[in-house]
C-alpha cells in the first residue's frame, strides 16, 4: 500500500507541477545564457556554486542589461512567480553545478501553455541581448480611384497601396481584390502581387493597378482590398482591410439597348365551340439597339388547338416558336396563325420572349427574357352542339319507327305491282 501511494503521490507532482503541471523547461542551463518565453527573456545572470544559490533577471522585449522587470535571488529548491500575458510562470531552482562555466538546473512551469510561440520558445546563447523578440506589424491599406464620377462605358483608375506601420516585419502577406461587379476589368498594369514582406521601415508600396469599365448606372462601393500575414516568428494576425471607394456612374449616351414589346390579340374574343380564330402577334422593338435571336414561344392550353399560320412560325415540341434572327431599332411586325376551339370555356394565351442585344459597352451581349398573357377567350355552345347532348334513344326510337313504316311501304307497293 505504501508503495502504491508513493508511485501516486511521484505521479502528481510530476502532472500537476508546482505552478500549473505545464513543464516548460527541466533542464540545464549555463551562466550568462538565457531562456526565451515569448517577449521574455530569464537570463542566469550569476551562479554561486558555493550558496547553492543564482540570480536570475527577467527581460520584456529589446532591453539594456539595467532595464530588467524582475530580478530573483533563488536557492536551491525555491522557486519565484510572475505573470506573462496573465498567465503564471514558475521558476524553481533545482540544483546548481561548477565548472569552468557554472550552470544550474532550472524547473519552469506554466499555468496554461496556449499562449506560448514556439519559435520564440528556448535556451538562448548569450541571453536577452541575443534574443529575437516578435513585434505587431500593422498593415494600412488603401485603395482609390482617380474619377469619383464617370459615365457607363468609362474606365475608372484604381490604385491600392499598403504600409506598415506597425514594430515588427509583416511576412508571408498575401494579397487579395475581389471582383468587382457593374465593372469590367480592361487592364490589369501590375499583374496580381505575389506573396511578399514588408518591413516595418519600408516607405509605402503600390500593391494593384488597374482600369475599370463601367458597366451600368448607380452608385457603387468598390470591394475592400484584403491581406493575410505574419511577423518575423511566424504569429498569425487578423485579416487586413482596405476602404470601399464610392464611384458615381451616369448613364452615358453611348449606352443603348433593345427593348421588344410583344402583344397577342385576336379577330374575336367570343367564339363557339369548333370555330377557327385569327391571332396576330404585334413585334415592336422600341429601343435604339437591334434584337438578335428573338424567341417567342405560344403556349397554347389544352382545349385550343394550333391550326396553322405564317411561314416565320415553327412548331417545335408541340409549341409554335417565332424565331427572327434579328429585328431592328424601331421596326414592327405583325405575324398571324389561326387556333380551331376544340372545348367550351375561358382562355388566355402566354406568350414567352427571349432576345439578345449589344449595348456598346459590355463585351458580351446582353440576355432579356420576358412574357405577356392575352385577353380572354371565351368559347361558348355551337349552333348545333345541343343535338349531340340529348340521349342515343332520342335519335334512335324515330328512325326505327321510320325504318319500319317505310319497309312496309316498300313490301305493299311490290304486292300491288304484281
Amino acid at each position: 500500500m505504501l508503495i502504491i501511494m508513493s508511485f501516486i503521490l511521484l505521479f502528481s507532482l510530476l502532472s500537476i507541477g508546482s505552478a500549473s503541471g505545464k513543464i516548460l523547461f527541466n533542464s540545464t542551463i549555463q551562466q550568462g545564457d538565457g531562456y526565451q518565453i515569448n517577449n521574455y527573456v530569464i537570463d542566469v545572470t550569476e551562479v554561486f556554486t558555493s550558496q547553492d544559490a543564482v540570480t536570475l533577471r527577467i527581460y520584456k522585449g529589446e532591453s539594456d542589461n539595467d532595464d530588467y522587470v524582475y530580478d530573483p535571488f533563488l536557492s536551491v529548491d525555491s522557486s519565484y512567480e510572475f505573470d506573462i500575458e496573465d498567465e503564471d510562470v514558475e521558476i524553481t531552482l533545482i540544483d546548481v553545478y561548477s565548472g569552468v562555466v557554472p550552470q544550474v538546473k532550472l524547473l519552469i512551469t506554466v499555468s496554461d501553455d496556449d499562449f506560448i510561440n514556439s519559435k520564440t520558445e528556448g535556451i538562448v546563447d548569450g541571453g536577452h541581448s541575443e534574443a529575437v523578440f516578435s513585434g505587431t506589424p500593422v498593415l494600412k491599406i488603401s485603395k482609390s480611384v482617380d474619377k469619383n464620377t464617370v459615365g457607363v462605358g468609362d474606365i475608372v483608375r484604381v490604385t491600392v497601396t499598403v504600409e506598415n506601420t506597425g514594430d515588427d516585419d509583416a511576412e508571408d502577406v498575401i494579397f487579395s481584390d475581389p471582383f468587382q461587379p457593374k465593372f469590367i476589368l480592361i487592364d490589369d498594369i501590375l499583374g496580381t502581387p505575389g506573396r511578399m514582406d514588408i518591413a516595418s521601415d519600408d516607405p509605402t508600396k503600390k500593391v494593384y493597378l488597374y482600369d475599370l469599365k463601367a458597366t451600368e448606372a448607380g452608385t457603387f462601393s468598390l470591394s475592400p482590398a484584403t491581406a493575410s500575414f505574419s511577423n518575423s516568428v511566424g504569429e498569425s494576425f487578423p485579416q487586413a482591410s482596405s476602404n470601399s471607394p464610392t464611384v458615381l456612374v451616369e448613364a452615358s449616351k453611348d449606352l443603348v439597348t433593345a427593348d421588344l414589346d410583344v402583344d397577342l390579340e385576336f379577330d374575336s374574343y367570343t367564339v363557339n365551340r369548333k370555330d377557327e380564330i385569327e391571332a396576330t402577334v404585334r413585334i415592336k422593338n422600341l429601343g435604339s439597339a437591334s434584337a438578335n435571336a428573338v424567341n417567342i414561344g405560344i403556349l397554347i392550353p389544352e382545349g385550343l388547338e394550333y391550326a396553322g399560320g405564317d411561314s416565320v412560325i415553327e412548331v417545335i415540341s408541340g409549341e409554335p416558336t417565332i424565331y427572327l434572327d434579328s429585328f431592328g431599332a424601331q421596326q414592327e411586325k405583325e405575324i398571324n396563325f389561326k387556333l380551331k376551339v376544340m372545348e367550351i370555356g375561358t382562355y388566355t394565351i402566354k406568350t414567352e420572349s427571349s432576345y439578345l442585344f449589344d449595348d456598346g459597352v459590355n463585351t458580351q451581349k446582353q440576355e432579356v427574357s420576358s412574357d405577356s398573357v392575352s385577353n380572354a377567350i371565351y368559347v361558348a355552345e355551337g349552333e348545333y352542339d345541343y343535338l349531340f347532348e340529348q340521349p342515343i334513344y332520342v335519335y334512335l326510337i324515330p328512325l326505327i319507327i321510320i325504318g319500319a313504316v317505310a319497309g312496309w311501304i316498300i313490301h305493299r307497293h311490290k304486292q300491288y305491282k304484281f
